[in-house]
């Protein structure tokens, strides 16, 4: 009777597992992530329309403020703190982790930015990301991101 209960539980683990995701979409949604981050890095929001749910019900949570609801709210915020930025760049560190399931996604990274403002003031920063892509219309979209930063203790 044991190894029923095993052989049972087993048999109901096999459709789980296989809806795990090939390395094909990982990696696809690895470079949808480096991508948007890149463009980012290049102070270019209207590239990462591309990337992201053009949604007017997606949230995407920053840093400062608490959080934008849908796309047009967060490229256009990002775009006035980018006119005042000279130089910017994110680095992902070498901890992005990637997992797929059906048409949805999620992936989770430590990342730096260094800024050089137009005033020649430099910040330095370090926090996590967290993205949640969907698959729409056969292409992976950003539907939320969470970046942040450690608080002090």
């Amino acid at each position: 009777m044991k190894h029923l209960f095993v052989g049972f539980v087993l048999i109901a683990l096999v459709p789980v597992q296989a809806g795990w995701a090939s390395g094909k979409d990982e990696q696809e949604v690895q470079n949808i992530i480096e991508k948007a981050m890149g463009n980012w890095s290049a102070l270019n929001a209207d590239a990462n329309e591309a990337y992201y749910t053009t949604s007017d019900r997606a949230v995407f949570f920053d840093f400062t403020p608490m959080q934008y609801v849908g796309w047009k709210t967060y490229k256009s915020e990002i775009e006035k703190v980018q006119g005042l930025i000279e130089k910017f760049r994110i680095t992902l560190s070498d901890d992005l982790s990637v997992r797929v399931l059906g048409k949805a996604a999620w992936a989770h990274a430590t990342w730096k930015m260094d800024f050089v403002y137009k005033d020649g003031r430099q910040l330095h920063l370090e926090g996590r990301l967290t993205e949640v892509l969907e698959k729409q219309k056969g292409r992976w979209k950003i539907v939320h991101e969470h970046a942040s930063v450690p608080t002090s203790p």
